[in-house]
């Protein structure tokens, strides 16, 4: 009537409480019917309940009709392969996740720009009305000055402005992309995030604030460095922005910024 511990992959639960199996409650059949629940639940029965059987209906016995105990030496055997089973669906969930160390996963709320002079390379000054917050609510903003785009125009910083709701992203864009702004051109589109390294090893993230990403992304949304640099990405964003525009035509004017009659768009950056 005994069962071999490790003679399942996937645990044994209750009947009762469906909680698994503990390691000593494998060999446990308190009824001689054969029908098998936690020490737990024959606790419970016994001291606060009826006392029968839930299969059979017969009173339990004092004692458990079938009970084998595990040696210590069978205990740490099944650990030990239970501890290798969840090593092994580790290795294999790396290893399935590895090719997305190049992919890239366009974000439809979070803008890229690119062009930003001194003055502008500050979160709460591209938060202001005037510039970005004029195109919706922002989540968040982050500087990078470590990117120098040097060209005729000479060094500049680039920005992610997160928004609230995607179509604001895609407003902004519309808006931004092309503007010249203290001498400088502005480049805008929607920004791609990478998987964080400890997702890829399938590990929890230390980092509470991580801006990686720690699930699949969409697949639409999800581009290898080829790809991209094939500008598939751009495909993306400008399918969205027709899909966007289908159903709202309008959705250009519906910032709290003043409107340019004669482009039917709200006026870009000061």
């Amino acid at each position: 009537m005994s069962r071999s511990p490790d003679a399942k992959e996937d645990p044994v639960e209750c009947p009762l409480c469906m909680e698994p199996l503990e390691i000593d409650d494998i060999n446990f059949f308190p009824c001689t019917c054969g029908y098998q629940i936690c020490r737990f639940c024959w606790h419970r029965i016994r001291t606060d309940e009826n006392g029968l059987c839930p299969a059979c209906r017969k009173p339990y016995p004092e004692d458990p009709a079938v009970y084998k105990p595990l040696s210590q030496e069978e205990l740490q055997r099944i650990k030990n392969e239970k501890k290798q089973k969840q090593n092994e669906r580790k290795q294999k969930i790396s290893e399935n996740r590895k090719h997305l160390a190049s992919v890239r996963v366009v974000q439809k709320n979070l803008v890229f720009v690119v062009g930003l002079s001194q003055r502008l390379a500050d979160p709460e000054v591209l938060k202001r009305p005037e510039y970005f917050g004029k195109f919706g609510k922002i989540h968040k903003v982050v500087i990078n000055n470590s990117t120098s785009y040097a060209g005729s125009q000479g060094p500049s910083a680039s920005a992610y402005v997160t928004y609230i709701r995607s179509e604001d992203a895609l407003r902004a864009i519309q808006c931004v992309n092309n503007v010249v702004v203290d001498g400088r051109t502005l480049k805008a589109s929607l920004g791609t995030t990478k998987y964080c390294s400890y997702f890829l090893k399938n590990m929890q993230c230390p980092k509470p604030d991580c801006m990686y990403l720690h699930e699949l992304g969409d697949e639409a949304a999800s581009f290898t460095k080829e790809e991209m640099q094939a500008g598939k990405h751009q495909e993306y964003e400008q399918k969205l922005l027709q899909e966007l525009y289908k159903l709202n035509p309008n959705f250009l004017q519906l910032s709290t910024g003043s409107v340019d009659k004669n482009k039917n768009k709200v006026t870009p950056l000061q």
